[in-house]
C-alpha cells in the first residue's frame, strides 16, 4: 500500500475513534487503542486541526470532532433524492408483499405520488406517478397528517374539501383528527376503502435528518386480498421500512413509542 494511502487510512481511523469519544480523548489513549505510535497520532491530528476537521480542548489538551463535519454532513443530507434513497426498499418491499408499493409527498392539503412499483400480483388502480389525491382520505395521507406539528396539521386540515369519495371516508375533521391519534399511537396508518372501492393499504410516515415528517409509503392490494389480519401484518412491515428509509435519510432520533 503507497505511503499516501495508508496515512489516509490513519487519519480516518482516527477521526472514526475520535467521534465516538464524546468527552474526547488524549493522544495517549488514541494510540494505545489504534495500535499506532504516538508520534503517527500527533502527526495527523495536527493535519486534522489545521483543517478544522478535529478540535483539541485548550484545558484537558483531549481531542474532538470541529464543526466543519457539520457543513460535509448537511451538504451530504441535502443533496439525497428521496427517491434514490427509498426506491431500493420499495422494490424489496414489493417482492416480499407482491403489492403495489407507492412514495408520496405532502403538498398542500393533498398528496403526490413520486414513486410507485408494482408488484407480481395484478390489479387495477388509478395511482400513477404525479397524480394528486387528497390527503384525508389516503392512508399515505392520514401517515403524514399523524405526525405533522399541530401548526401545520391545522393548516392542512383548512384547505381539505370534505366531500365523501367512497360510502367509508371520513367526513369530518373531528373524525379525522380522532382517527389520527389512533395513527400516531399505531406508527401506521390504513385506508379501507376510504378513497377507491375495493382498494385497501397500509402506510408508514418517512422521517428526514431533521426530523420532520417528510413523506409516506404505502402497500396497496384489493380487498379481497388485504384482509384484517393481512393488513395488520402488512402495516408493521411497512412501518419498519419507513423506519430504515428514515434512516437512510439521516434520521437519528429516537422513533416514538408505537403500540404493538
Amino acid at each position: 500500500m503507497e505511503e499516501g494511502v495508508k496515512s489516509l487510512e490513519r487519519a480516518f481511523q482516527i477521526v472514526e475513534q475520535v467521534s465516538v469519544e464524546k468527552n474526547g480523548i488524549g493522544i495517549t489513549e488514541l494510540s494505545v487503542k489504534l495500535g499506532m505510535y504516538k508520534s503517527t497520532v500527533h502527526r495527523v491530528l495536527n493535519t486534522l486541526v489545521h483543517l478544522g476537521y478535529v478540535e483539541q480542548d485548550r484545558n484537558t489538551e483531549k481531542y474532538k470532532l470541529g464543526y466543519r463535519w457539520l457543513a460535509v454532513s448537511s451538504r451530504l443530507l441535502n443533496n439525497l433524492d428521496i427517491r434514490k434513497v427509498a426506491y431500493p426498499y420499495l422494490q424489496d418491499l414489493a417482492d416480499h408483499t407482491g403489492e403495489v408499493i407507492h412514495l408520496v409527498v405532502l403538498d398542500g392539503h393533498e398528496v403526490v405520488y413520486i414513486e410507485k412499483v408494482e408488484g407480481n400480483q395484478t390489479i387495477r388502480m388509478h395511482s400513477q406517478i404525479g397524480k394528486r389525491v387528497p390527503v384525508h382520505c389516503t392512508g399515505v395521507g392520514k401517515a403524514i397528517l399523524a405526525f405533522l406539528p399541530p401548526a401545520a396539521l391545522t393548516k392542512v386540515l383548512s384547505g381539505c374539501e370534505w366531500h365523501a369519495h367512497t360510502p367509508y371516508t371520513l367526513k369530518t375533521e373531528n373524525e379525522l383528527l380522532r382517527h389520527l391519534e389512533k395513527v400516531r399511537k399505531q406508527g401506521y396508518a390504513f385506508d379501507l376503502e376510504e378513497n377507491e372501492l375495493g382498494i385497501s393499504c397500509a402506510a408508514a410516515p418517512i422521517w428526514d435528518y431533521t426530523g420532520k415528517v417528510a413523506a409516506s409509503i404505502s402497500v396497496s392490494g384489493p380487498t379481497t386480498r388485504m384482509n384484517k389480519e393481512r393488513l395488520e401484518d402488512t402495516a408493521k412491515l411497512v412501518r419498519e421500512y419507513g423506519r430504515k428509509i428514515s434512516v437512510t435519510l439521516g434520521y437519528s432520533n429516537e422513533f416514538q413509542t408505537i403500540e404493538n
